[in-house]
């Protein structure tokens, strides 16, 4: 069987075009899913203590990246010391860009 290369253009130019289409889409689209990203790589780093600082407070910056920081509960019947967990993540490709925990 012989392929005309005019089929094999017009499949390259299809397949071409749907990858860009693809990849304008940004991966995270909202301050939901950069909590759940974040969050889950906070447990999976510093433990389930991590949950003890929601709410999560997340804000948008430059266009794709998200922030994503716990809240300090100064509670005095507590021992827990410190600051809080902190992310940066990048909204075209879900990549970390930063995580600390604040002492």
């Amino acid at each position: 069987m012989i392929i005309k290369p005019l089929s094999i253009l017009s499949l390259l130019f299809l397949i071409g075009f749907s990858t860009v289409e693809l990849n304008d889409k940004p991966c995270v689209s909202d301050a939901n899913q950069a909590i759940a990203i974040a969050e889950k790589e906070f447990i999976r780093r510093y433990g389930e203590i991590v949950k003890e600082e929601k709410p999560f407070i997340t804000k948008k910056v430059r266009d794709s990246i998200w922030t994503v920081k716990g809240t300090f509960h100064n509670n005095p019947h507590k021992t827990r010391k410190g600051g809080v967990a902190y992310a940066e993540i990048n909204g075209n490709n879900c990549k970390i860009i930063r995580i600390i925990h604040g002492k």
